[in-house]
């Protein structure tokens, strides 16, 4: 098997009989297999097999041989030269490099190994997955036992170098349990970490299970979790055609496919594939992150066992954790793990109080909370988590998957709420906010909506109202954060999209607010939603919009101009008219309602309004002319409405008009639309005959369209009125 042009139609063979989402650890160890039977025959074909030891290292000495993995491969000698080594190389490497094989070879001797492993924690950990292929099994073990002693002289220090390593590639790659395109290979939770635990387990001599670090369900989780990444990464390999470690989001389609996804009603395949990927990604992170603690643990005095009777317990135990900016302890988690929590958890005063203990902890409340969610215990105390765990969000903006967005929030507004010097805005409106808690539970709630079945905004608003409602929340706690959820989008959406130099705008968005406390709470959460989002969430353009909608709105709520009382009868008055034109599109509805100034629905009555709305509503075109008229309120009077593009002189027009069709002028409403629409409202009557019929109707429409048009002059017909009739 010396040609290598013969390994290649092996791995070939390898990809056609295993589908592509297959590729998992057994087609991945018949590769190294048959890289195994390449460099045994190729060494024994070389001269001096017996001076060298030929030894698989890093993933291919794991046997994790991928489609287009590197071949980590290394030559051990003891002081050949450096003809005896390029003729040992001419037999080994060339014929792989020639056939398009990408590898870089190492030669050292043992102490050049050693030095190696001693200098960087890469070439350790390669090391320690070496495995002799063929030539002098002696040699091999003087390079590898020096390095085993090594790091057994200390295990604990061996695995604060993992950490430390494993914070650089955080750093640099990212994490496969948050980020949407994630690196399989590298990032934090993928497939370096789970190799960590047997580097782990060699430090040690022997089984992390046998040696009590390492839980029968965690194994089984980590089991599973490598399954899956080598069959990810090896999609990847295959769809690529080349080496490929992330999982981007232009090769997740066809990764989803392969691997065996399918659509479903509120989570597409792609979805679903990431989603997995993240599930994994967390138990990883968090497996690693238990088995170091105990380790640290087991080197030093055992903790006393935990034992923890109720969801109560349970809560006020992370609370405590959190307060004493401290993780938690493994007894703790294995506590959690057995407690008797319900599912759902019924609240209490004393769950309610630990809870917002947690909340208040900043990022170690964040821990806390992340101790319940990769236990999956989370979801009882707040049930609609379980539908916004590890779902990506597919946006430009997004870094993070939905709940990582949300715990992401949560810990940005409790940095504001302790320290709001870092935001001039913040800190001036802090002051206002008397329920500091409401602000934490709206931020962890703000999008607990984004769960696959249309606006997240309406749904969200219904799930966290009922999640508040459970809670045993005072009522203004709960309906602040209520409010929060359901008008989170309220200040970045009118700020970046709407006139900010209309006051009718300005009025409009200080009555949905209402008070100083909400402008507050609305304002820290734009703050943390866009932190927790990304980069472009939060521009220097945004920030300012944002400013000046908060500082107009603030004028407005500090002069009065848009109190209580008008804010709460203006809300009423709008909710009215949704609710009478509950039948007509949302979206038509939502453009009437905000394009009307504030006045129209202060005066005009909401059935009033609502009948209007459908001569409003249609898109106008540029000299159109819309009338609509129905009997007034008095007897022998109408209601007229207008409706045109704004215009010079427009008031002018309709009155001649309406004089030269002998109608009368009672009273007058004038309103602009936000897109310059006149609405002008009349009350009229016959100026010499009562009933005012369709005729009359018909002949004022054309004379006022005429007008508008140019193509007449009221001034001449309204003499020629007044002539006939002094």
């Amino acid at each position: 098997m010396g040609d290598a042009g013969e390994l290649r139609r092996r791995f070939d063979a390898l990809e056609r009989a295993h589908p592509a989402g297959a590729q998992g650890r057994a087609a991945a160890g018949e590769r190294a297999d048959a890289l195994d039977a390449w460099f045994v025959e190729a060494l024994g074909n070389a001269a001096r097999p017996s001076a060298v030891a030929l030894v698989a290292l890093g993933g291919y000495g794991r046997r994790m041989q991928l489609p287009h993995s590197d071949i980590d491969i290394l030559l051990v000698h003891d002081g050949l030269d450096g003809e005896a080594l390029a003729a040992l190389g001419e037999r080994l490497w060339y014929p792989l490099w020639d056939r398009g094989w990408a590898f870089t070879p190492l030669v050292r001797t043992p102490i050049e190994c050693l030095q190696a492993a001693r200098h960087r924690v890469d070439s350790c950990t390669a090391l320690l997955d070496g495995r002799v292929l063929a030539g002098a099994d002696d040699l091999w073990s003087r390079a590898l036992d020096p390095v085993r002693s090594w790091v057994r002289e200390d295990p604990p220090a061996f695995a604060a170098r993992l950490g430390e390593e494993r914070e650089r590639r955080r750093a640099r790659f990212g994490s496969c349990a948050y980020d949407l395109s994630p690196d399989l290979k590298e990032g934090v939770g993928g497939l370096r970490d789970i190799a960590s635990l047997g580097w782990l387990a060699i430090a040690l001599g022997g089984s992390l299970l046998d040696a009590g670090l390492l839980r029968h369900a965690e194994s089984e989780g980590i089991d599973a979790a490598e399954e899956f990444f080598v069959r990810a990464r090896s999609a990847v390999h295959l769809e690529l055609g080349k080496r490929g470690d992330r999982l981007t989001v232009d090769l997740q389609p066809e990764v989803a496919e392969a691997m065996g996804f399918d659509d479903a009603p509120t989570l597409s395949a792609i979805d679903a594939l990431m989603r997995t990927a993240f599930v994994h990604g967390r138990s990883v992170t968090a497996v690693v992150a238990a088995v170091t603690e105990r380790l640290a643990q087991h080197a030093g005095p055992s903790g006393s066992a935990v034992v923890l009777d109720d969801a109560a317990a349970v809560v006020e135990a992370l609370a405590s954790t959190a307060e004493a900016n401290a993780t938690a302890a493994p007894e703790l988690i294995d506590a959690i793990q057995l407690a008797p929590i319900p599912d759902p958890v019924a609240w209490d005063p004393r769950i309610r109080d630990a809870f917002l203990r947690i909340l208040r902890s900043g990022s170690w409340g964040i821990r806390a909370l992340d101790v319940l969610d990769r236990l999956e215990r989370l979801e009882r105390f707040v049930p609609a988590w379980a539908d916004v765990r590890c779902r990506p969000q597919r946006d430009p903006y997004h870094r993070f998957t939905v709940d990582a967005h949300l715990t992401q929030a949560l810990e940005t507004m409790a940095d504001l709420l302790a320290d709001p010097t870092a935001d001039q805005m913040a800190a001036d409106l802090i002051g206002s906010i008397e329920h500091r808690d409401a602000v934490l539970l709206g931020a962890l709630l703000h999008d607990i909506g984004k769960v696959g079945r249309g606006d997240h905004v309406p749904i969200g608003a219904a799930i966290a109202r009922t999640q508040l409602d459970a809670m045993c929340l005072d009522a203004a706690t709960a309906d602040l954060a209520a409010f929060m959820v359901s008008e989170h989008l309220l200040l970045p959406d009118t700020a970046t999209r709407r006139d900010l130099t209309d006051e009718n705008l300005v009025m409009d968005v200080a009555a949905r607010i209402g008070t100083a406390e909400r402008l507050a709470a609305l304002y820290l959460l734009a703050v943390a939603d866009a932190a927790a989002t990304g980069p472009a969430a939060w521009t220097l353009w945004r920030q300012a919009l944002v400013h000046e909608l908060v500082a107009k709105v603030h004028h407005v709520l500090d002069r009065g101009a848009m109190g209580e009382e008008l804010a709460a009868r203006l809300a009423s008055r709008t909710e009215d008219v949704r609710r009478l034109l509950a039948e007509a599109p949302e979206a038509d509805v939502d453009r009437f309602v905000l394009r009307m100034p504030r006045g129209y629905f202060l005066t005009i009555e909401p059935r009033r309004a609502a009948r209007h709305f459908r001569t409003i509503a249609p898109v106008l075109g540029a000299r159109e002319v819309r009338t609509a008229a129905v009997r007034g309120t008095r007897a022998d009077t109408y209601e007229l409405l207008v409706v045109t593009p704004d215009r010079p002189a427009l008031l002018s027009s309709v009155a001649g008009a309406l004089a030269i069709g002998g109608i009368s002028i009672l009273s007058a409403q004038v309103f602009t639309t936000d897109d310059h629409v006149a609405v002008d409202l009349f009350e009229v009557e016959g100026a010499f005959e009562p009933e005012i019929g369709e005729r009359r109707w018909r002949e004022f429409r054309s004379t006022l369209r005429r007008a508008i048009e140019g193509s007449i002059s009221l001034d001449h017909m309204v003499e020629d009125k007044r002539a006939n009739y002094p």
